[in-house]
């Protein structure tokens, strides 16, 4: 008896584990060797260098400079950005800067993210999830109930980023209010 019912279960014992084992490495870090006890991910060393960025904020166009790298003994990935122009409703152009880590422990991305606004918009740490070529980056903008939903997505054929952001309004994410596409610049030839 308890043979027959083994059996029968068995198909889904083993659908789950298969289930499990290909979904992890989807929701996980890639990592290289990480025997050096550095942070190491395939899809954030795409973002290594200098960028050329187009964007769409709240309907009108800025173009901001963009460098990141690897930093504090590969922990993080520190992505600076500035706009060439003022913003009009800042009176400032537009600076921030990125720190993308990994909590080893908790298995998820941690990112610290620091600007002109300073403390008082939305939370400057956070997690982000890796879905693909994709990292979802959800933050809370403080005194609120809303969410900021932004995503940075590698687009390998046109070897660029595209960033937006959308708020998330009762579980759906709204229409894009930032739109950013990055386009590596190219190194002079020697």
């Amino acid at each position: 008896m308890a043979t027959i019912n083994l059996l029968k279960t068995f198909p889904s014992i083993a659908l789950i584990i298969l289930s499990v084992l290909i979904a992890n490495p989807v929701f996980a870090q890639n990592t290289g060797d990480s025997t050096d006890r550095q942070f190491h991910d395939d899809l954030l060393d795409h973002f290594i260098g200098k960028w050329d960025v187009d964007a769409m904020v709240h309907g009108q166009k800025f173009t901001l400079d963009l460098e990141a790298a690897w930093v504090m003994d590969h922990q993080y990935l520190h992505i600076r950005f500035k706009s060439h122009e003022v913003i009009p409703w800042l009176k400032i152009p537009f600076e921030g800067e990125y720190f993308f880590g990994y909590n080893r422990l908790s298995k998820r991305y941690a990112v610290h993210e620091f600007n002109v606004h300073g403390e008082a918009r939305v939370e400057t740490f956070f997690y982000a999830d890796r879905i693909d070529n994709e990292f979802k980056l959800t933050k809370k903008i403080i005194g609120t109930d809303s969410l900021i939903v932004q995503r940075f997505t590698w687009e390998p054929a046109s070897n660029s980023w595209r960033n937006e952001s959308r708020l998330l309004v009762d579980g759906k994410e709204g229409t894009v209010y930032i739109n950013m596409k990055l386009v590596a610049i190219k190194p002079p030839s020697e």
